[in-house]
């Protein structure tokens, strides 16, 4: 598996839950990844708490990606701005109660599954 920086990875959004997933998050050289397990596991595999939590962390790291979006873009030194984007963006998902890896788990199945986005929208608060 490569280790890749968030900006290399595509940020997902769900049309209808606007979910962000992040395929794989280098921090420090260390690499997080949902795997193929995502892939088959049924929606009731997560629980209400862990969609509660996931919902959280969404809205941190948005928080996150507005945040530095320009500070990445305008900073001299790219490199260094992006690793501390990507370290605030693990951060953002540890503060929620979730790992990267677990998050991951959550973004890419409901990706594919749309029971699980329900359930997700269902924790999510209209803005």
């Amino acid at each position: 598996m490569k280790t890749i920086t968030i900006r290399a990875i595509l940020v997902c959004a769900l049309a209808a839950a606007g979910v962000v997933s992040l395929s794989a998050i280098a921090a420090g050289g260390a690499e997080a990844s949902a795997g193929d397990n995502a892939k088959t596991q049924p929606a009731d595999r997560f629980s209400d708490k862990q969609l509660k939590q996931f919902v959280k962390a969404q809205s941190n790291v948005q928080a996150v990606l507005k945040k530095w979006d320009g500070k990445v873009a305008s900073a001299k030194d790219r490199k260094a701005a992006r690793k501390q984007e990507n370290k605030a963006m693990v951060k953002a998902v540890k503060e929620s109660g979730l790992t990267p890896k677990q998050y991951n788990a959550i973004a890419e199945q409901a990706q594919k599954d749309p029971k699980l986005t329900r359930r997700i929208q269902s924790f999510m608060t209209p803005q």
